[in-house]
């Protein structure tokens, strides 16, 4: 490969944008060589795009960045889509688990003029037999305790607080996320890659895979501090 070329082409798109960039070229498999270049760098966050719906980008959504993020001490981004200003509405979801927190905590420190809405989704057990509404009231009063106590044992500064909107949703928070998503309010989707549920696993799971891969705009996975 000619750096040269590469560079010249490199300024040739993006101008002067593009000058004050560092080129490394290692060989490997492209995780593993990501991760371990981002952590010799102290990068404090991995980019990785994917402009277009074919052979390339769909593998790089699939396999590679869930072994990315497994790898990856830094966050990692999935731009999605052309930027066109900062992102300034953006869903953080939780299982209530200290990855969730990683990633709620990320997100504000990384975003700081943005909004953020926390979702969680609680489910009513063996709701088709119930006959009683006062369990599902139950239920609920129980996700809000949760949630409380969930927030409080973050400790957001009170300017954080007023910027965080949390939502309790009844039933699968992935079809949750995927119905706000689908509105066009929010410009990122952050995911933690642990979670208490199953929500988000070690090797990010495959119902995060599945997100990442229909989410309409960028995802930002966190993966949490050791």
């Amino acid at each position: 490969m000619d750096i040269a070329k590469v560079e010249s082409l490199l300024l040739r798109n993006y101008g002067k944008d593009a000058e004050g960039c560092n080129l490394a070229v290692n060989y490997g498999k492209p995780p593993e060589v990501i991760a371990d270049t981002a952590a010799q760098l102290g990068s404090d966050l991995i980019i990785v795009g994917a402009a277009r719906h074919n052979d390339i980008s769909d593998f790089f959504l699939g396999t590679a960045v869930d072994n990315l993020v497994h790898h990856a001490q830094a966050p990692v981004l999935i731009v999605k889509e052309r930027p066109r200003a900062n992102y300034e509405r953006i869903l953080v979801a939780t299982d209530f688990s200290d990855f969730s927190a990683q990633a709620l905590r990320t997100a504000l420190d990384f975003f700081p003029g943005a909004e953020i809405d926390f979702v969680h989704a609680y489910h009513v057990a063996y709701e088709a037999w119930l006959k009683s509404d006062g369990v599902a009231a139950e239920m609920l009063t129980d996700a809000k305790k949760e949630l409380q106590d969930f927030m409080a044992a973050i400790n957001l500064s009170a300017s954080e607080r007023a910027r965080v909107n949390p939502h309790l949703v009844e039933g699968d928070l992935h079809q949750s996320v995927h119905r706000m998503l689908d509105t066009g309010d929010f410009d990122l989707l952050v995911l933690g890659t642990h979670g208490r549920s199953g929500f988000v696993m070690a090797a990010i799971g495959s119902r995060a895979s599945e997100m990442m891969g229909w989410s309409p705009v960028d995802v930002l996975m966190v993966r949490k501090s050791a």
